[in-house]
């Protein structure tokens, strides 16, 4: 089974769609909560630094003056700074942090109730640092200086990637479960694409109910088209055998004509009967046959089909190498060629058919020197029942299936047939083939 790293189809759409929805959803919380939250408060310093100004307060109170400025000192750490002073601090910048921040601080200490706090941002360079007095009942003041107590909230990396780990899980699970979710509709899409080419696959009903009902439904039509094509085909086979017995009777009967020119004569309306009636059952007939796909020496059947013509005296050359293997269905393919090669000796008086072989594509054209098809007829031609006669200035016998049954040959064995008129005049069917790598290429020049 084949795996790709890179999803596509309805799972790339629907991953895309969680993918983004998950991209806009943390962006959104991310600037929602920097926007709501430009300062976020520590709210344990916070509650300590309410317990150690009480506390000082306190201890300042019952000292004399002369003796405050020790405790003060004593009781001051690296980030927290004490003063006793006579005037209050001046007034700094304010914030909705602190206004918290004070609510906070009073709830937790009740004692702070009814006296003047007053807290002030530190610099403007420093937002981090919280400045503050508390006046105590002498109406001094007690001066503090705490960091850290408030803290910008930068938009870091880290904190983004934290943030997007969620995220990126959620996308894994997803892709996973679409991918389990729809594994069925890729089974079928196969399937359909199998049956074209006339391998049928009775598939197993699995996943979502819509999924079982698609594939209920499938079974359902594959199992009515190849009923119908089975029978379609029983009638055409006996149909044909009904109809090449009084052929073969009529041939025996012609066999006992004296005139020449009028056995002759008959012998060919016979042999363009019969031509029309194989060419009839090989194209109703389709897909249905036994025979399969094999590694085939396209060089030799190519000259095999050339030598044949030159046999019969048309003037048709064989370019290309004298080995090159492609894997077809032989019987098919050679019929198509015959086809092809057919038209080319019939619609001009010189014909050549070459074969190249690409890095990726083997190229079988086959050109004449003959009037061509019109550009308007082009795509006309490859369909049945269409003849083009006028065009191509030939009484010719056939019932327009001879490149219809080449397209269909040649589109079985992986290809496709380009056709188009040559600068010289002239028509030129190229078949393109993929390439099979099977050893070297051996080239000549041409091949009497």
């Amino acid at each position: 089974m084949r795996i790709t790293l890179v999803p596509r189809g309805a799972l790339a759409s629907v991953l895309a769609v969680v993918t983004i929805t998950a991209i806009v959803g943390l962006t959104a919380n991310t600037l929602l909560y920097e926007g709501a939250s430009r300062f976020s408060l520590r709210e344990e310093e916070a509650r300590r630094t309410s317990e150690h100004i009480v506390v000082v307060a306190r201890m300042l109170e019952r000292e004399e003056p002369e003796r405050r400025s020790k405790i003060v000192d004593f009781s001051s750490t690296e980030h927290f700074k004490l003063g006793w002073f006579r005037q209050p601090i001046d007034p700094g910048e304010r914030s909705d942090a602190l206004v918290q921040m004070h609510r906070q601080m009073v709830l937790w200490e009740p004692s702070l109730r009814g006296k003047d706090l007053r807290l002030h941002l530190g610099s403007a360079g420093n937002a981090t640092v919280v400045i503050g007095s508390l006046q105590l009942s002498d109406g001094s003041w007690l001066h503090f200086r705490a960091q850290d107590l408030v803290g910008e909230w930068p938009l870091k990396l880290q904190r983004v990637f934290i943030a997007s780990l969620p995220m990126v899980a959620l996308v894994v699970i997803a892709l996973v479960t679409l991918r389990v979710i729809l594994r069925p509709l890729g089974l079928l899409a196969d399937a359909v694409t199998r049956v074209g080419y006339g391998n049928s696959t009775v598939l197993e009903e699995q996943g979502p109910a819509e999924f079982r009902r698609l594939i209920r439904a499938y079974n359902d039509m594959q199992g009515r088209i190849v009923t119908m094509i089975k029978d379609r085909t029983e009638a055409l086979a006996a149909v044909g055998h009904d109809l090449r017995t009084p052929l073969a009777r009529l041939r025996l009967s012609v066999d006992g004509v004296n005139e020449v020119q009028t056995r002759d004569a008959l012998i060919h309306d016979l042999d363009e009967m019969e031509l029309m009636l194989d060419s009839l059952l090989t194209y109703f007939r389709g897909d249905d046959h036994a025979e399969k796909p094999c590694l085939v020496d396209l060089a030799v059947l190519l000259a095999t089909v050339v030598d044949d013509l030159q046999d019969r005296g048309y003037d048709i050359t064989y370019f290309g190498p004298e080995h090159c293997d492609a894997r077809f269905r032989p019987v098919e393919f050679k019929r198509a060629l015959s086809n092809l090669t057919n038209n080319a000796v019939q619609y001009g008086n010189r014909a050549w058919v070459y074969l190249s072989v690409d890095h990726d594509a083997l190229r079988i054209r086959v050109e004449d020197d003959g009037p061509g098809i019109p550009e308007a007829d082009m795509q006309r031609v490859l369909e049945p029942f269409q003849r083009l006669d006028p065009a191509r200035q030939r009484n010719t016998s056939g019932v327009g299936l001879g490149i219809p049954i080449a397209v269909r040959a040649v589109a079985a064995a992986g290809g496709k047939l380009i056709l188009s008129n040559r600068r010289e005049g002239g028509l030129c069917a190229e078949v393109v083939l993929p390439r099979e790598d099977h050893g070297q290429q051996h080239f000549v020049t041409n091949r009497p």
